[in-house]
């Protein structure tokens, strides 16, 4: 479980430095930075409170740029708002981290579910949020590019990221306590209403256990 966790928050330095750009400076003097560090030494249950409600709020912050993305004007605001929502978006990783250091999560199997979420979002996270992200970024002129990268972004996170989400909330919510406590189903942006996830592999399908659907 560990590979996949270490494989994604390594992959968030990486894709916060791709292909130089004056316009990407601000975003590369954040690379690698956690808004809420990550906690991998068995964190507390104020840390796996911390870092879902954290990672909630990366949510959040994602899903309004996706909703406003079509109304930014101009190169410009495309470059600046899409470095300030790369902030949370690389911080959903970190967060990721510490609910996967629970001692409860770690050194084998916890639920089908658990796991498949866990290995689905080291699998998708980078390459379909972080590298589009920057996609936009490096490609604030070209709106077939960069609607393209919008349209990859929510599909994946529709579909995958979100909803994997969801399991690793409430997984962590229920084996540290906090079922009543914190958020337990990851915000969707718009888009979601109108996307087919059919034919993608849902982790939410599978065994969750004693934590349940």
């Amino acid at each position: 479980m560990k590979s996949f966790t270490a494989a994604l928050v390594l992959a968030l330095a990486a894709a916060a430095t791709a292909a130089p750009s004056s316009r990407l400076r601000s975003a590369k003097r954040q690379s690698g930075t956690c808004l809420l560090d990550t906690v991998s030494n068995n964190p507390s249950v104020q840390d796996i409170e911390n870092a879902i409600n954290q990672w909630n709020d990366d949510v959040n912050t994602v899903n309004a740029y996706l909703n406003d993305f079509g109304n930014l004007a101009g190169p410009d605001a495309i470059v600046s708002a899409t470095q300030q929502v790369l902030l949370s978006a690389q911080d959903e990783p970190c967060q990721f981290a510490t609910l996967t250091s629970n001692s409860d999560f770690v050194g084998g199997s916890v639920t089908a579910a658990f796991d498949c979420a866990n290995t689905d979002l080291g699998l998708v996270f980078k390459e379909h949020v972080l590298d589009n992200l920057n996609t936009i970024i490096q490609n604030p002129s070209d709106p077939p590019t960069f609607n393209a990268a919008v349209g990859d972004i929510n599909f994946f996170r529709c579909c995958n990221v979100l909803p994997d989400a969801d399991i690793l909330w409430r997984d962590s919510a229920e084996d540290n306590g906090l079922g009543l406590s914190v958020n337990t189903v990851a915000g969707r942006p718009d888009a979601c209403a109108s996307i087919d996830c059919t034919g993608i592999d849902d982790c939410k399908a599978l065994d969750n256990g004693a934590f349940g659907k």
